[in-house]
């Protein structure tokens, strides 16, 4: 049996976030990863044709790059090679009827952009803004905190000292609205609350779910205000970066080593059994990246779980499923308003009723006739992922379909098995985009698609595809993420710790859930040693 202090089970970027800070200070640490390389859902390929490089799942990095973690790294992990390609105009809408909305870094340019289009829609997005500003002052130190926490009080204050610029009831309304809410109350064109409400969509925020007005709000600003980010170079060049870090600080990453189950006695979890028979015993403590389901059901199956542990996994919620579509193509999308081809991410999905069938259908299990299509066009931010080959890749996010199928909305596709019918879903996939973007049929040279099946294969913690790792609606969310009991990044269990897309602030390469379950960790560490006996010249005290 070999011996750590911790042993982290996965090798996502929040294991390996979780690795660094413990063996920063000073432990020995060996993070456990199954597949046989890091990254988890933060990956790259050349999965279309070589030479083209595609981000097979998250592609965004704005969230790391804002993060307490990079602050403290960042410069670390750019002497290693790390870099970021940065693009000033993040995103935009496009339409049925032709027109499109574009939101770029230029405030200006954005604003004069609203304004041709609609004079209500310009003074709705001001007005919006303000309340970004108040929400911003709030949620930013939410995110980066365990919940609940004393940061929810003091942000609860902030709210108070500046209610003369945005009442807290207006505040109130805008964390509790749906998308749909969020629009009609700010917007007057269905252009304007469509834009809001494809945000909502790339969690399991439907147009009509309570509370999912934040993120799209969120989203909205920051992206206006940052850009956006990619790693040039792929995205899998993040997580093989941070396991440097781990491996610079005595720690160790191992891959294709899937642990079999976490080992607890009567003392609580003291390591890990491989699948190869191999143990590793962890002195101070285990921290899981495994969503709770699995970790409960799985990971801990002959082990004495508490029963409120078990019934939160019970409990724990999945989201619809994501199809994910890469195409390597002969020249850039081209799309009916040329100006579209500069944006790192162009939704199509149509309008706000739209996205509400889209994810209905989801959910009675129907592939949607007309899904939302997150087109990212990652070779254009980085042009280095083609190679200057003049050829483009494209990543395709599709929110949302059912992760079971019973049958087809458009009444085209016969067959339930994801297997069977992945292929022509992704035909409708590329109908869809060639509505906006004549001609881009003619220019696909080669295609991968990824069902739900697929991205629960490759992941176990997308169970039906649901790419966030479980619902982010209200009740599991914040201080219910995974439930009230667990949401600190503790276990009831002793030295078991929780990390990951299932823990708070849920899903997005923000780095924060590993940061905060080793600090969690150490903290425990530190009141143990505190409680032992201290020898004070020839007294025991």
């Amino acid at each position: 049996m070999e011996e750590f202090d911790a042993v982290v089970i996965g090798a996502g970027h929040q294991g390996l976030v979780a690795a660094t800070v413990l063996a920063e200070a000073g432990l020995s640490v060996a993070v456990v990863e199954a597949a046989p390389e890091v990254g988890g859902a933060v990956r790259s390929a050349e999965a279309t044709l070589p030479g083209l490089v595609h981000d097979l799942y998250a592609t965004n990095m704005n969230l790391f790059l804002g993060s307490p973690f990079f602050a403290r790294y960042g410069e670390e992990l750019a002497a290693g090679g790390l870099r970021f390609a940065r693009s000033a105009h993040p995103y935009a809408s496009v339409f049925p009827d032709g027109t499109a909305l574009r939101v770029t870094s230029d405030e200006d340019a954005t604003l004069a952009m609203w304004r041709a289009h609609s004079a209500g829609d310009a003074e709705g997005w001001q007005r919006l803004r303000a309340v970004f500003d108040a929400l911003a002052q709030v949620y930013l130190p939410l995110y980066a905190s365990p919940q609940p926490s004393w940061a929810a009080w003091a942000s609860a204050r902030a709210v108070w000292r500046h209610r003369r610029r945005v009442g807290p009831g207006e505040l109130a309304a805008t964390l509790l609205s749906s998308t749909r809410a969020l629009g009609e109350r700010y917007f007057t064109t269905p252009q304007a609350r469509s834009l809001a409400a494809a945000w909502g969509m790339h969690l399991d925020y439907g147009p009509d779910i309570a509370g999912g007005a934040v993120f799209p709000v969120l989203e909205m600003y920051a992206d206006m205000l940052g850009g956006m980010s990619l790693v040039e170079g792929g995205a899998g060049r993040l997580p093989t970066a941070l396991a440097e870090l781990v491996r610079g600080r005595g720690g160790q990453v191992r891959t294709g080593a899937r642990v079999a189950r976490v080992e607890v006695d009567t003392a609580g979890a003291t390591g890990v059994m491989l699948a190869d028979g191999g143990r590793l015993r962890a002195r101070r403590g285990v921290v899981s990246t495994a969503v709770l389901p699995h970790l409960v059901h799985e990971l801990l199956a002959d082990a004495p779980v508490p029963a409120g542990m078990r019934t939160a996994a019970d409990r724990y919620r999945f989201g619809p499923g994501t199809f994910m579509l890469h195409l390597a193509l002969d020249g850039p999308i081209p799309w009916r308003d040329e100006r579209l081809g500069k944006f790192a991410y162009v939704h199509a999905g149509g309008y706000v009723d739209d996205m509400a069938r889209t994810y209905q259908q989801a959910l009675a299990h129907e592939l949607p006739d007309q899904p939302l299509l997150v087109v990212g066009q990652t070779s254009t931010v980085d042009p280095t992922r083609a190679g200057g080959t003049g050829r483009h890749v494209a990543w395709i996010q599709v929110r949302a379909v059912p992760a079971r199928v019973k049958g087809d909305a458009h009444g085209r596709i016969s067959g339930t098995r994801w297997a069977d019918i992945r292929d022509a879903y992704a035909d409708r996939v590329v109908d869809i985009l060639e509505q906006y973007a004549p001609g881009v049929k003619a220019l696909e040279l080669g295609r991968a698609a990824l069902s739900p099946d697929d991205l629960q294969a490759a992941n176990g913690n997308l169970i039906g595809g649901d790419s966030v790792s479980g619902s982010h609606h209200l009740d599991q969310f914040l201080m219910l993420r995974p439930s009230l009991a667990l949401s600190r990044y503790r276990t009831p269990i002793p030295g078991l710790y929780l990390a990951g897309a299932g823990t708070w602030p849920g899903a997005g390469v923000n780095a924060v859930s590993g940061q905060l379950a080793a600090q969690a960790l150490l903290r425990a560490g530190r009141r143990r040693w505190s409680r032992r006996p201290r020898l004070s010249g020839r007294r025991l005290t």
